[in-house]
């Protein structure tokens, strides 16, 4: 009996250790250990912390060790960042801080991630966003968006994309919806514009300009009733501040994107955008190297014709003026055919050697070939000679024909 409960013991067991495992890999590793790293440090009376960076520092040490960041924020509270999650688990305990009242509260935004899930099975078309934010909860997920869109006939259609929200700073790979694996994408927000300024980089509310700017002309008034010319006002382009074919909006946009993809801070890569933008000046490039260097060989077309007393030899020769002492030579060594008259310092190149020997065994040829002739005519004009004595000819010439 011993050994039949022994038996059956351990085959429970073996089963509960199946379920378990199985239960484990349908969640991956990264979403179980989801808890807050970044934890901010306020009074509690709503004023910046008055604390020098040495009482904060062992402040942070006495209460959970040694953190992996501690940064001031814009408003005087203290942004901490945790290794581990016993740390998050003692700063968010804490009600004093260095003999002053505190309010410890996870940070809204750096504890969270969100990402663009295409539902392309269509597996959650029939289901609410409460009811998969639901579903998907020990995966992480805190909050579901469906997005819309609008028809030409002004309808408004839900679609198959959807934002999720994480409750990790590192969106997954991909999700498990049931049976079906659903991919992640990086979500990529529109640059945010203020609405009174017109500038990137932070909303109305928190705004320190001290007059509205109008979205159309750039005007210091509100822009509801404005009918002045376009003119943005921040690259000052013929357009308004909202459109997207802004350069400042397309600037900003890549800054948001490369933030987003490689999960870097925004100063980090706003750098990277101005190092890509702007190469060093160290490094030249190809265009610029071409056009700093030597200018190419000008091509001078000239007319070398033989001296001689025919005309029709001609012959056009291309000659690449290097330099312009080696221009004046070509020049000189081209006019003159004799060998006595080229000066000793010139120094010209084969292909020329060439082409000037052909001319010189042409002129031979020509020299050899024409002459002057001499026309022996002891008669006179047939004007001036009588023409009786031509019929006089005529007639001997006949007689001696007919004897013959």
């Amino acid at each position: 009996m011993s050994q039949t409960n022994s038996s059956g013991s351990s085959k429970t067991n073996k089963r509960r250790h199946v379920d378990s495992s199985s239960s484990d890999e349908d969640v991956p590793s990264d979403i179980t250990d989801a808890w807050p790293r970044f934890i901010v440090i306020s009074s509690s009376d709503g004023n910046p912390l008055k604390l020098n960076p040495f009482a904060i520092s062992k402040g942070i040490q006495s209460a959970c060790g040694e953190v992996k960041n501690v940064t001031r924020l814009r408003n005087g509270s203290i942004l901490v960042e945790c290794v581990r999650r016993q740390q998050s688990v003692n700063l968010l305990g804490l009600q004093q801080f260095v003999n002053t009242q505190v309010v410890v509260s996870v940070h809204k935004t750096l504890n969270s991630s969100r990402g663009i899930v295409r539902d392309l099975a269509r597996c959650l078309t029939d289901m609410s966003e409460e009811e998969i934010a639901a579903e998907l909860k020990n995966q992480g997920v805190t909050q579901v968006k469906r997005f819309t869109r609008k028809t030409q006939d002004g309808n408004i259609v839900k679609t198959h994309t959807y934002l999720f929200t994480f409750s990790f700073p590192v969106i997954p790979k991909c999700i498990k919806a049931g049976y079906f694996n659903i991919g992640v994408d990086v979500y990529v927000p529109h640059p945010l514009r203020c609405f009174k300024c017109q500038k990137f980089g932070h909303g109305a509310k928190f705004c320190r300009g001290k007059e509205a700017v109008c979205c159309r002309c750039s005007g210091a008034h509100d822009s509801s009733e404005c009918t002045h010319d376009l003119k943005c006002a921040n690259c000052k382009g013929e357009h308004m501040a909202s459109s997207k074919s802004c350069p400042t909006f397309e600037y900003e946009s890549k800054i948001l994107k490369i933030k987003h993809t490689k999960n870097i801070t925004y100063s980090e890569a706003k750098l990277l955008v101005q190092s890509t933008a702007a190469p060093s000046s160290s490094v030249k490039t190809y265009s610029a190297a071409i056009s700093s260097s030597t200018p190419p060989p000008r091509i001078v077309t000239s007319s070398i014709s033989c001296q001689t007393d025919i005309s029709w030899v001609k012959d056009k020769q291309v000659i690449l003026d290097v330099s312009p002492q080696r221009n004046q030579s070509v020049s000189t060594s081209s006019s003159q055919t004799e060998p006595e008259t080229e000066p000793d310092t010139v120094k010209l190149t084969a292909k020329e050697k060439k082409r000037l020997k052909k001319i010189r065994a042409l002129q031979n040829v020509e020299s050899s070939h024409v002459s002057s002739l001499e026309v022996h005519n002891t008669y006179e004009i047939l004007e001036d000679m009588d023409i009786s004595l031509i019929r006089v000819h005529a007639t001997e010439a006949s007689r001696l024909g007919l004897e013959k």
